[in-house]
């Protein structure tokens, strides 16, 4: 999901990777490597009985690709230029019901600090079960070395650290020739549309807010045990490496006949939701208005566009749950990949 922090979630959030960079971990891990050029990845094709000639196009959002991996985006690129809209995945806003000043942010920045920090000055040894705390001292020691001021982070910053490095370590990223889809994107000024939830929180005692944060447990164990098995999966070099081959190439025969790559991104929004919800309405159907928004913006895309191209996370769209068939569900026709 593509959230949109500011003022409490954006100080809560934002300041945390300012901390102290981890030290090289002990002994180097071998990167995974994919080498040559690919195909490039499927796309999926949407049509609606009621808009004949209308296209939506769906790209699956890949898994982290070994940075030496090629492929060959002339497809992606071909469609995204004959589009007249780029469908984006739903992300959710806060926004203030006032202005907040440049200086009173700052004023309020060294009680944003002590959101970094799990209440009470307590360790993840302490707010972790142990099984989980010892998983993170292996992956801690792979790819953070030994700093030490991670652990008095919260469950859900550490996390996060701790995927940064591990991609970085591992050489694992999302780049590629994204960035020549995007420049083509931006010179041909292609509308791009981010289907965005608002709530409205007020500030008339932001300060109070942050103390009363800062003093409050977030549900971010299974953010935080996702995160772990996710370092322990990407180090799997053999099978992260087909993954990245099934979907450079469109095999999503053999994507789904992997094991499903851990993602921690639900869990991860949804300790942050909840304690959003403590100083903000929240509605406890969040994800559902999400999903329910998204595909009305793709209606509504297909509706008014000969073609549109939307990328969607993978794991989002396969599955009985999935995107596509809840698109099936709606009347839509689809076409899958041919690899």
């Amino acid at each position: 999901m593509r959230t949109t922090l500011t003022t409490v979630l954006a100080l809560a959030c934002a300041l945390n990777f300012t901390v102290s960079q981890a030290q090289t971990p002990e002994a180097p891990l071998d990167e995974i490597v994919v080498t040559g050029e690919y195909a490039g990845p499927g796309m999926w094709q949407v049509t609606h009985p009621e808009h004949p000639g209308h296209t939506l196009w769906i790209v699956g959002e890949p898994p982290p690709l070994p940075v030496q991996m090629n492929w060959r985006s002339r497809n992606v690129e071909r469609v995204a230029s004959q589009s007249q809209e780029i469908l984006m995945q739903t992300g959710v806003g806060l926004k203030p019901d006032e202005k907040v000043g440049v200086f009173r942010m700052l004023t309020l920045a060294p009680a944003a600090l002590k959101l970094r920090k799990n209440p009470d000055k307590a360790t993840l040894q302490e707010v972790l079960s142990p099984n989980i705390y010892a998983r993170w001292l292996v992956q801690k020691k792979l790819y953070l070395g030994r700093d030490s001021g991670v652990e008095k982070m919260r469950p859900f910053l550490a996390a996060e650290k701790l995927r940064e490095a591990a991609l970085k370590e591992l050489q694992l990223g999302f780049g590629g020739p994204w960035g020549a889809i995007w420049k083509l994107v931006q010179e041909k000024k292609i509308p791009v549309t981010n289907p965005t939830l608002e709530f409205t929180f007020k500030t008339d005692d932001l300060r109070g807010q942050l103390k009363a944060f800062s003093h409050q447990k977030l549900a971010d164990e299974e953010c935080f045990a996702k995160t772990v098995e996710l370092a322990e999966t990407l180090s799997n070099k053999q099978v992260e490496g087909a993954r990245a081959r099934a979907w450079a190439t469109g095999d999503l025969a053999k994507l789904q006949e992997l094991p499903p790559l851990p993602n921690p991104d639900a869990s991860c929004e949804k300790a942050i939701i909840d304690a959003l919800s403590m100083t903000t309405p929240i509605p406890a159907d969040l994800l559902e208005q999400m999903d329910g928004l998204w595909f009305a913006a793709a209606g509504t895309a297909l509706a008014k566009n000969e073609s549109t191209l939307a990328f969607v996370k993978m794991d989002q769209l396969l599955g009985e749950r999935g995107y596509l068939e809840k698109l099936r569900e709606r009347g839509f026709e689809i076409l899958a990949p041919s690899t």
